[in-house]
Parts: structure tokens; C-alpha cells; sequence
């Protein structure tokens, strides 16, 4: 019966696309059965493809919980070139294997790297059938050097393009919101009332794109990618500017942010990252000028940018980016022990491991969700960690952290690893800050204090970040119930201030 129903399903189009004549380069989330009998083009115009690589894994994607690597439904991402006049066309089962080479009907991939006086050099060069040609080149400085009048650090690189090639992707930001929440780029869709939090939906997606039109790059080819602060900090893309941007462009359709997405995701590699170490400097007074830690690390838009464009060196990066934060677990103790240091790598590897098995991965996110249900605290439904204790048994609960960052590392990890002792202190805690988000009428408390059991000393605010996130956490009903609220819709809706000195 199983058999059949894959049949059907792949008797469908694996993906349509009304060509606009010029050459489409994208990352397509595939079933592997569909790949056994090679697959083909319908509609006119050339087609080629090819598993997408991690690097020294032969598989591009791992399964999903419940999905044995084998299985004719288990997921694969793959590279679609398309080279095709105007009109309707769709890729289907049965035709051509993958062009593992580079070298097929739509495209042909050369490559070179030699030496120069600044450093090593990588090109590529796509040649596509119609004659048109998108090339990239890559430069990583081997010592301090000023190139075009910009000073660059030794381990840093240097990539210059075709303006055309960041549009190659175009299908995903123009058609690809349904196909994102399906494959985990997006939120899955939810029934929700119109009259509420659709409308809120709304009011979100426009000021998005409002912002996405007003971010200011920092200057020069060295900028580029990147932000600053109002007083003067480099962001370093203090937090995963990429993913937000890619998720921006995505939902909404937004050129701008389609574009500084890739620009992010080349800076982070070019320009952030630690060559020690293979963690991100974090924001400081110039790039490459703060500190490195795994509490500042974030991989999702490196990863989501590569699969979405097919980019192979972008999911090796954050293949790599996941291995330095696993040989770079938190140790902090007292004041010094971080919530942060240890939820974020635990999110940012089991994003990984949806798409890759990496071993070495597995065993870092095993034992920093290990570390984080020793910290749980039954009397008062929380994790505690160092820098929350105040002394005499009270604990200050950031609650926007738990909810923010805790919980959603949680569920991601359970969802890879089940464990019942994890699964009943993420459904108490939850269940606390539910209890505890929905106390106040004025406003949400990203943080209050705890002691013996009881909540008090509450903190609320509306329209800050901080408070947002505290939604997170929440079951789809309970945020519902929120939302249900004039004065959270309207401050969720104009969360940011257009006009802020650090948009």
C-alpha cells in the first residue's frame, strides 16, 4: 500500500515553473525514489541535475525522524539547472541521470584555482546553453593586504561575481513560500481567523518589507552583507541576519532581501569567520575585532542559502561551522554560565543534522541537551543556569531566553532523539511560561523572578523584541489567545521602529 502511494505521489510533477526565459540554477527538495529512473523536463528547453554534497558525505540530506535513509520517500536536495524558452515547464520522473560533472544539456561548470600575490584564487564559470555566462571568484588572502583601496586580514576572502548569479535562485523568493513551509525554511501553515491573526500576518509581512527596502550595508566590497549599530559597532551579524533575511524573502516575496541574504551568507564566510577556531568573531568595533565564542554562532542561513541555490561551498561552510561548534562546547560556570552557550549550538546543530548525518555533530548535541536537562528545576518548572542566580534560592528567569532559545532547541532535539525525562520538562516548562506570559494585561514579562515555587517582580513590556519572543514557546491556541489582544496585535505589527538608529 506504501509502495503505491509513493507511486502516485510521483506520478505528479516534482516541481512546475513558468519560465521567463532566462537560466534558472536552484536547490530542489526532492523524494530519493524519484531520482532511480532520472528525471527529465516537459515543456521545452534543457535540464540537468545533481545531488547537492556536504562535502565528504556522498548523500546530500538526511532523513527525517521516522524516514530510513532508503526509504522511496526519504528527501534528497538536488541542483536543477533549466535553460528554457518562455512557458510552462515541469520536471517528472523518468529521463537523464545526474551531470555529477558539471557538464550537461543547460550548463557547463568549469573550474580553476591558482595562485596570486594576494593568495589563492577559485573560479567558477558557469556557461549556460543560450549563450549566457555567470561567473564567481574567490580570493582568500594568505597575508594582510589592501585590495581596491580596502585593507583585508590574512585568512579573509574576497568574492566578486556576475550580478546576474544571485538571481539564478529566483523561483524560491518569487513562487517558493508553500514549498518552504513544507520542507522547514517556513513556519508550517496553521487555520487561523482571518478577522485576527491573519490580518496581523499581514501587517508583519508589509513592515518586513518595509525594513528589508531601508537596512544600509556598510560601505565598500568589504561591507557588503554586513550591518552596523548606532554607536558605531560592526554587527558581525550579531545574530543569523542571513536566515532572517532569507525567511524575509521567502514569505514575502522581497527582492532586496533575496539578494542581502546571499550577500550575508558570503559575508559571514569571506569576512567573520575565525580561521583557528572556524567560529564567527562576534560584533565589535571593526570586523574581525570581537571575540569568538559558540554562544554568537549561527549556521541556519549559511545552510538554508546553500540549499536554496544550490551552492555546495556555502553547506560545506556550515557543515564546518557545525564541527567548530562542536569541538567548542560551553564551560562556564557561576555568573559565567550561559543560557545562550549552550540552546544556541544545540539549535544551530540539529538544524544541521536535519539535512546531513554527521556523527561528530550528534554526539556534541547529545550531550548539550544532556547538560541542559541536568540544569532543570522541578519546584519551579525551569532551567537554571548560573547567570540567573541571585542568591538565597531565587533564580531570575529570562523567560524571552527559555522561550526563545531553550525550547525550540528542545523540541528540535527531541525530534531526532526522543527522551521521555526531556519531553515531561519541556511540556512543564512550557506549560510555566504559558502560565506566566498570559498574566498580564499590560504587556508580556520577558523576564520575573522565582523563588520556592512562586513567580514574582514581573517585568512586562510591549513591542520589544524580547517580549516577542516569548511567543515562541507557546502552543498555536495559546498565541491565538494573545494575539486576541488589540495591544499585542498592534505591537507585534510595529514591532520595529522604522526610523530605530539600529534597524
Amino acid at each position: 500500500m506504501v509502495s503505491l502511494l509513493v507511486v502516485a505521489s510521483l506520478s505528479a510533477p516534482l516541481w512546475s515553473w513558468s519560465s521567463d526565459g532566462r537560466p534558472l540554477r536552484v536547490g530542489l527538495r526532492v523524494p530519493r525514489a524519484a531520482l532511480v529512473q532520472g528525471l527529465a523536463l516537459t515543456g521545452g528547453g534543457a535540464m540537468q541535475w545533481r545531488p547537492l554534497s556536504f562535502g565528504d558525505d556522498p548523500a546530500a540530506s538526511a532523513p527525517r525522524r521516522g524516514e530510513h535513509a532508503d526509504a522511496p520517500g526519504a528527501p534528497i536536495w538536488i541542483e536543477v539547472g533549466v535553460c528554457a524558452p518562455r512557458g510552462r515547464v515541469d520536471l517528472r520522473i523518468g529521463g537523464a541521470g545526474p551531470s555529477a560533472a558539471g557538464a550537461g544539456p543547460a550548463f557547463v561548470l568549469h573550474r580553476e584555482t591558482y595562485r596570486a600575490a594576494a593568495g589563492r584564487v577559485a573560479v567558477a564559470r558557469w556557461e549556460w546553453r543560450d549563450g549566457t555566462v555567470d561567473e564567481r571568484v574567490r580570493t582568500t588572502f594568505v597575508a594582510d593586504c589592501v585590495c581596491d583601496g580596502e585593507s583585508y586580514a590574512a585568512g579573509e576572502a574576497l568574492t566578486r561575481q556576475s550580478p546576474d548569479l544571485d538571481r539564478r535562485a529566483r523561483w524560491w523568493r518569487d513562487h517558493g513560500r508553500r514549498e518552504a513551509a513544507r520542507c522547514g525554511l517556513l513556519p508550517a501553515g496553521q487555520r487561523r481567523s482571518a478577522s485576527v491573526t491573519g490580518a496581523t500576518v499581514g501587517r508583519v509581512r508589509r513592515r518586513l518589507a518595509e525594513i528589508a527596502d531601508r537596512l544600509v550595508e556598510l560601505p565598500g566590497a568589504r561591507g557588503a552583507g554586513d550591518f552596523a549599530r548606532s554607536d558605531g559597532v560592526v554587527t558581525n551579524l550579531e545574530y543569523d541576519t542571513t536566515y532572517a533575511l532569507l525567511r524575509c524573502a521567502v514569505a514575502t516575496g522581497h527582492r532586496r532581501a533575496f539578494a542581502l541574504a546571499q550577500r550575508s551568507a558570503r559575508h559571514l564566510r569571506d569576512r567573520d569567520l575565525d580561521r583557528r577556531t572556524g567560529l564567527p568573531f562576534v560584533h565589535g568595533a571593526a570586523h574581525r575585532s570581537g571575540r569568538v565564542e559558540s554562544g554568537h554562532a549561527w549556521l541556519r542561513g549559511l545552510l538554508w542559502v546553500g540549499l536554496l541555490t544550490a551552492d555546495d561551498a556555502a553547506l560545506c561552510a556550515a557543515r564546518a561551522l557545525g564541527r567548530a561548534l562542536a569541538a567548542h562546547l560551553p564551560q562556564g560556570q557561576g555568573p559565567s554560565e550561559r543560557l545562550r552557550s549552550y540552546a544556541w549550538p544545540l539549535a544551530e546543530l540539529e538544524a544541521l543534522m536535519q539535512h546531513v548525518e554527521d556523527p561528530v555533530a550528534a554526539r556534541a548535541a547529545d550531550r548539550l541537551a544532556a547538560s541542559i536537562g541536568a540544569r532543570f528545576d522541578g519546584r519551579i518548572g525551569t532551567w537554571r543556569f548560573g547567570e540567573g542566580e541571585r542568591g538565597q534560592g531565587v533564580y531570575l528567569e529570562r523567560a524571552w531566553l527559555t522561550a526563545g532559545l531553550v525550547v525550540p532547541a528542545l523540541r528540535a532535539h527531541l525530534e531526532r532523539r526522543p527522551c521521555a525525562r526531556l519531553e515531561q520538562q519541556l511540556e512543564r516548562g512550557t506549560r510555566r511560561l504559558a502560565r506566566e506570559v498570559g498574566s498580564g494585561a499590560k504587556g508580556l514579562p520577558p523576564h520575573y523572578r522565582i523563588c520556592s515555587g512562586r513567580a514574582f517582580a514581573h517585568h512586562f513590556e510591549l513591542g520589544t523584541t524580547r517580549s516577542t519572543w516569548l511567543l515562541e514557546a507557546l502552543s498555536p491556541r495559546a498565541q491565538r489567545r494573545l494575539l486576541a489582544r488589540s495591544n499585542v496585535r498592534r505591537a507585534l505589527a510595529e514591532l520595529v521602529r522604522l526610523d530605530s538608529p539600529d534597524l
